[in-house]
């Protein structure tokens, strides 16, 4: 008895199986992120208003299947919301690459790409997305660091001038992806009529100079319809605040230039060196200008207002000795009465030898340990004429360092890398993903910097596909705040078959593929309970009020 029901569930299984052993696999693949894909309107195309809900969608070929092999008229695509059909059903479209669109690539060149081989390792992934994109396809180049770098190559089929531009890039400087992705839309919207357009924005860093807001930046790619494409190198930051002190010597040593190849006095080169370093500082950034000589001047008020610090130190002029002790102590005082929370430093600069401090060297080593700040001592010119033992053991023995500056480039150059490497802490996650959201792009997180070949290689491939959408009415015309589903579903359509009577029978059809999203409505959530919950409530307040009472009684008795 035993083995003949084995036989009967084992004909049963096969019977189950052999028909869908017969049915073949679905040479389509829906490409469909519920985080960016699904979008809430409250109108459609034509002006009607309403609630409407906008879907996109990429549809691609399963690996092996080729064009000439697909009966595109087998396969149509449904969407539901909270599990009804929308009207219309769409057949599915034959998929083909987009050959004929408009591109930008947005490369960060600045300053921390240095850091962990990222500039080669990105130029390399550039030249590759170059390489892969289709023959007709037009591409240009927009090279940024705290500023958009010239020339600025607009969209055409030549590769060679691109490929050019990013071979000879060296990093400097801060970073402004924003205002590169806002040249690129700008540059995309003289683009020919009807193309496909994306901007691709490679980045390592928070966006420390732009003067474009993201919101702006995202309002134009969405009026121009440009997608937006980002890719973070390294880890996401912590956007902790930056307090520093910045210690300026202008003793009457700093009239002279540096060295001999040198035009510009040191005072001057300061004065370039110094506004640098403020540029590049976030918004997230304060800094005090404690100016010394012979005397230390009053500190000024902690602020990131750029243009107030910059004319702060454009001020300084040249006159009297050198107090670089009893300054460097004032910085670390300075920074400890404004008490904030984040990282702190002190980055002082000299030309020369203390000769008026009141102050010992071991004692602002001591008050800096005590604070826990750390001194980034700077020497400005020829090395015989600075006490660099001096200042390397102060910068050594509070976990800062010193830097030796010979000429104004250097000067620039250390004041440009220490507010980058005091500043920036990491990619700013967060307002990526929300530019390649909210523009209809992507984004892709590069923690390794190898796999940024990879990664350039999946973008190529995504901007040459054709995006699809679809805009519908929500059948529930309700702000209540609820959260609603929509699901993508391929079906394949039934074969048609002719019954006894010689009428044709559709026979049911099969969903082979479903992905589902969804959005949350705005408004107020009704409060909603079920009757007998409501009555269970009431019994019990009622026997909490009589509670009392009921325990009188017992007493008594």
């Amino acid at each position: 008895m035993q083995s003949l029901r084995s036989i009967a569930v084992m004909f049963a299984i096969v019977g189950l199986v052999l028909p869908l052993l017969g049915q073949p696999a679905p040479p389509y693949h829906i490409d469909f992120d519920p985080g960016r894909d699904v979008t809430l309107l409250d109108h459609d195309e034509h002006g009607n208003k309403g609630l409407f809900i906008n879907v996109r969608f990429t549809i691609t070929l399963e690996g092996g299947t080729k064009l000439e092999d697909l009966a595109g008229a087998d396969y149509k695509l449904k969407i539901e919301e909270d599990g009804q059909f929308i009207p219309p059903e769409l057949d599915v479209p034959r998929p083909a690459p987009v050959e004929t669109f408009s591109a930008v690539l947005a490369l960060d060149t600045s300053g921390s790409m240095k850091e962990r081989n990222r500039m080669a390792q990105a130029k390399a992934a550039a030249e590759e997305f170059l390489r892969r994109l289709p023959a007709r396809a037009d591409c240009g180049l927009i090279l940024f660091d705290h500023e958009i770098r010239q020339p600025v190559l607009p969209p055409s089929a030549d590769r060679a001038g691109l490929s050019k531009e990013i071979r000879d890039v060296q990093p400097r400087g801060g970073t402004a992806y924003l205002d590169a992705t806002a040249k690129g839309i700008e540059v995309l919207g003289k683009a020919p009529a009807g193309r496909d357009k994306a901007v691709v924005v490679l980045t390592d860093g928070v966006d420390l100079n732009s003067q474009t807001p993201l919101n702006l930046v995202i309002h134009e790619a969405i009026k121009h319809k440009v997608r937006v494409y980002t890719i973070g190198i390294g880890e996401p930051g912590r956007q902790e605040r930056v307090t520093t002190a910045l210690v300026l010597d202008h003793s009457g040593s700093m009239k002279p230039p540096a060295d001999d190849h040198d035009i510009l006095p040191k005072i001057q080169a300061l004065h370039r060196a110094g506004k640098r370093f403020v540029e590049i500082m976030p918004s997230s950034g304060q800094v005090s200008i404690v100016p010394f000589s012979t005397d230390v001047g009053r500190p000024r008020d902690f602020s990131p207002d750029k243009s107030k610090l910059i004319e702060q130190i454009q001020k300084l002029q040249a006159f009297g000795e050198t107090a670089l002790f009893d300054a460097t102590y004032v910085g670390i005082c300075t920074l400890e009465a404004e008490g904030g929370a984040g990282k702190r430093a002190v980055v002082a600069m000299t030309d020369g030898v203390d000769n008026t401090s009141r102050r010992r060297v071991e004692e602002v080593i001591e008050r800096a340990q005590e604070a826990k700040v750390p001194l980034y001592m700077l020497g400005f010119g020829r090395e015989g004429e600075l006490d660099q033992k001096t200042m390397e053991h102060m910068a050594r023995s509070t976990g800062g360092r010193y830097y030796h500056a010979k000429n104004e480039k250097a000067l620039l150059d250390i004041f440009e890398n220490l507010s980058i490497e005091l500043h920036d802490d990491g990619i700013d996650e967060i307002a990526l993903k929300k530019l390649a959201s909210e523009t209809h792009g992507a984004y892709y997180p590069a923690k390794d910097v190898s796999q940024l070949k990879l990664i350039l290689q999946q973008v190529s491939e995504t901007i040459t596909q054709k995006r699809y959408a679809v805009t519908f009415k929500s059948r529930r015309q309700v702000h209540d705040g609820t959260a609603r589903n929509v699901a993508l579903k391929l079906v394949r359509r039934g074969e048609v078959v002719s019954n006894a009577a010689g009428g044709p029978i559709n026979v049911e059809e099969q969903v082979v593929q479903t992905a589902t999203g969804g959005y949350q409505v705005h408004g107020v959530v009704p409060a909603s309970m079920d009757h007998l919950v409501y009555l269970g409530f009431l019994i019990v307040i009622g026997l909490l009020i009589a509670l009392p009472a009921m325990m009188r009684r017992v007493s008594g008795a």
